[in-house]
């Protein structure tokens, strides 16, 4: 038996929590993080403890227009990538999932209260 205190006392950030998390998110836009046009970000607290657990982008119109235009970009690449291509792809994102599936189930318990069993997903709920 351990005298480290139940996860659920551990507060975002202090020895023993079980998530190494920034403290803040910018958006993901063209490949790169991009911080969001009007610089505002809304605290994301974790329903477990109510604690904050980090901060997240508050995107707005502007940064839905920068990613549909970076979507727009590579649409054509994309539509020309062979579907085993396209596959492949999409099959090395579902590994490294898989390889991190400990990581993003606790990463959602603490994001969205949902037990953790519930959200260790696999392959084919992906799919479905």
């Amino acid at each position: 038996m351990t005298n480290n205190p139940p996860s659920a006392q551990i507060k975002p950030g202090e020895y023993g929590f079980p998530l190494k998390l920034k403290a803040r998110y910018d958006n993901f836009i063209g490949g790169e993080w991009v911080a969001p046009a009007d610089g505002e970000y809304y605290q994301n607290l974790t329903p477990v403890t109510g604690q904050l657990l980090c901060e997240v982008a508050s995107s707005g119109k502007r940064d839905i227009d920068l990613a549909l235009d970076a979507a727009h970009k590579v649409k054509d690449k994309w539509a020309h990538t062979s579907v085993q291509d396209r596959a492949a792809i999409l099959f090395k994102i579902a590994d490294r999932m898989e390889q991190n599936l400990e990581l993003l189930a606790t990463a959602e318990t603490w994001d969205n209260g949902k037990t953790h069993s519930r959200n260790q997903c696999c392959r084919r709920a992906a799919g479905d």
